[in-house]
C-alpha cells in the first residue's frame, strides 16, 4: 500500500511539474505584447521564488530565505514594470540590483537579532501587495473586452494582493499561517492561468485582425490617392478653362501628386512594419498632429481656417501610432463631405496617462447603424453590414490598429441632433 501511494505522489508530482512547466512556456510564448511579456516573465520569476521558499524556509528565518526573497521580488517588480510600460535599462536594472541588495540586507538585520521570520517579510509583501491592486487596476481599465479571463485575472490579482495584506496578521498564528498560504497559492495560480487564457486570446484577436489588415490598408490607399489625385485633376482643369499658365493652380497640382507620392511612401513603410509586428507608437505633440491634418483638410476643400476649431493645450504629448495620420483625416474627410460648416477638435487629460481628443462636427449625424459599429470594439473582426461607407469602415479599422479607444455620440444643439462626437482616447506619452 505503501509503495502504491508513493508511485501516486510521483505521479502527482511529475504532472504538476509538467502543468507548471507547460504553463510556464505557454506565458512566454503567447505574450506578444509588450506588457504581457513582462507580466509572464514576472510571474514566473515571482512563482520559482515562492516554491523554493516553500521548499527551503522553515518557521525561522535562515540563510537560504534569501532566495525566495530575491525572486519575489524581482518578479514582482517585472510586473510592475510591464504595467507601468517601463523598459529594462541600465538604470533599471540598478533599481532591482539595489532592492535585492537591500532586501539582503534586512535578511541578514532579522537573523543578526532573531527577528520572527514575518518581520523581514512585511516590507516585501506590502511591495507585492501595491504591485498586485496597481495592475489589477490596469486589467480593469483595459478597454478591449476579454470576458471571463479578464474578470478571473482581476479577481487573482485582488485575492494575491489580499494574501500580503493579511500576511503580518495571520502569520504570527501558526495556525494560520496555513491560511496565508492557501490564500496566496489560490491567487497565484489563478492569476498565471488567466495571464494564459487572455494572452491567448489577445493573439487570436490580433491574427483575427491581421487578416483584414491588408484590406483596410489596401482600401486606405485607395481612398486617399483618389484624392490627391482628384485634387490635381481639378487644379489641371481650372488652368486649363483659363486659357492662360497660372501658377498657383499648377502649384497647386504638383503640391498634390508630391503629398500622394509621400503618402505611398509612408504606406509602404507601414506595411513593411506590420508584416514584422505590430505598430510601433512614439511620443507626438497632439496638437502638432491635428494641425497638420487641418492645414491639409484646408488645402483640399478650400475651407477657411476658422471653419476647424482647435483646443488642445502644447503640453498634450501622446504615444501614438503612424496611422493615426489617417484615422484623423478620415473622420476631418468625412465632416467635410457632407457638408458640416465647422470642426470643433478639442484635447484634454481624461486621466493620467490616457488623454482624450473629441471631434464635433454638423454633417446631419449618424445612423443607428454606424454608431453601432464604430462602437462595437469588434467591428474589424465581424462582418461589415451593407451600405457603410469605405470612410467610416477605415474610421473604425484604423482606430482598431492604433488602439486607440472610439466612441460616437450625436452632437446636439437646442434639443436635436446636428451632427456627430467622435471622442477618441490614446496613450499619454511618460
Amino acid at each position: 500500500m505503501q509503495e502504491l501511494q508513493l508511485i501516486l505522489d510521483s505521479v502527482m508530482l511529475v504532472a504538476l511539474v509538467t502543468l507548471y512547466g507547460t504553463v510556464t512556456w505557454s506565458l512566454i510564448r503567447y505574450s506578444t505584447r509588450e506588457m504581457y511579456r513582462f507580466w509572464a516573465i514576472g510571474w514566473v520569476i515571482y512563482s520559482i521564488g515562492a516554491i523554493m521558499g516553500v521548499l527551503l524556509s522553515s518557521s525561522a528565518l535562515i540563510i537560504t530565505d534569501v532566495f525566495a526573497i530575491s525572486g519575489m521580488f524581482v518578479g514582482a517588480t517585472l510586473i510592475q514594470d510591464g504595467t507601468r510600460g517601463r523598459k529594462i535599462s541600465r538604470k533599471r536594472i540598478r533599481v532591482y540590483v539595489t532592492g535585492v541588495v537591500l532586501f539582503f540586507t534586512w535578511l541578514i538585520v532579522g537573523l543578526l537579532f532573531s527577528f520572527p521570520f514575518y518581520y523581514v517579510f512585511i516590507p516585501l509583501g506590502l511591495h507585492i501587495a501595491y504591485v498586485c491592486f496597481l495592475s489589477a487596476k490596469t486589467v480593469y481599465e483595459m478597454q478591449e473586452p476579454m470576458g471571463q479571463p479578464k474578470i478571473w485575472l482581476l479577481s487573482g490579482l485582488i485575492t494575491w494582493g489580499v494574501s500580503w495584506i493579511l500576511f503580518p496578521f495571520l502569520a504570527p498564528i501558526p495556525e494560520l499561517y496555513f491560511v496565508f498560504m492557501l490564500i496566496q497559492a489560490v491567487g497565484i495560480v489563478v492569476s498565471g492561468a488567466s495571464m494564459l487564457t487572455l494572452f491567448m486570446m489577445t493573439v487570436t484577436k490580433d491574427l483575427e485582425r491581421q487578416y483584414k489588415v491588408t484590406q483596410i490598408m489596401s482600401s486606405l490607399v485607395q481612398h486617399d490617392i483618389r484624392n490627391y489625385i482628384q485634387v490635381a485633376k481639378l487644379a489641371l482643369e481650372l488652368t486649363e478653362n483659363s486659357g492662360m499658365v497660372d501658377n498657383h493652380w499648377i502649384d497647386v497640382a504638383s503640391a498634390s501628386l508630391e503629398g500622394a507620392r509621400n503618402f505611398v511612401d509612408e504606406m509602404r513603410n507601414i506595411a513593411i512594419s506590420l508584416t514584422q509586428a505590430q505598430i510601433e507608437s512614439k511620443p507626438e505633440q497632439l496638437l502638432e498632429l491635428v494641425n497638420s491634418i487641418k492645414e491639409r483638410v484646408i488645402k483640399e476643400y478650400s475651407i477657411e481656417p476658422d471653419q476647424i476649431k482647435v483646443q488642445i493645450s502644447e503640453d498634450i504629448t501622446v504615444d501614438i501610432c503612424p496611422l493615426a495620420k489617417e484615422l484623423l483625416w478620415n473622420i476631418f474627410d468625412n465632416a467635410f463631405k457632407h457638408d458640416s460648416e465647422i470642426l470643433l477638435v478639442n484635447g484634454s487629460n481624461a486621466s493620467n496617462p490616457r488623454v482624450v481628443l473629441t471631434i464635433s462636427d454638423r454633417a446631419g449625424g449618424l445612423t443607428s447603424t454606424i454608431r453601432d459599429y464604430l462602437n462595437n470594439p469588434n467591428s474589424l473582426t465581424e462582418q461589415v453590414p451593407s451600405g457603410l461607407g469605405l470612410g467610416i469602415v477605415l474610421i473604425q479599422g484604423l482606430a482598431t490598429m492604433c488602439r486607440a479607444g472610439l466612441h460616437v455620440e450625436d452632437y446636439v444643439e437646442d434639443s436635436k441632433s446636428i451632427g456627430t462626437t467622435y471622442i477618441l482616447n490614446f496613450q499619454g506619452a511618460h
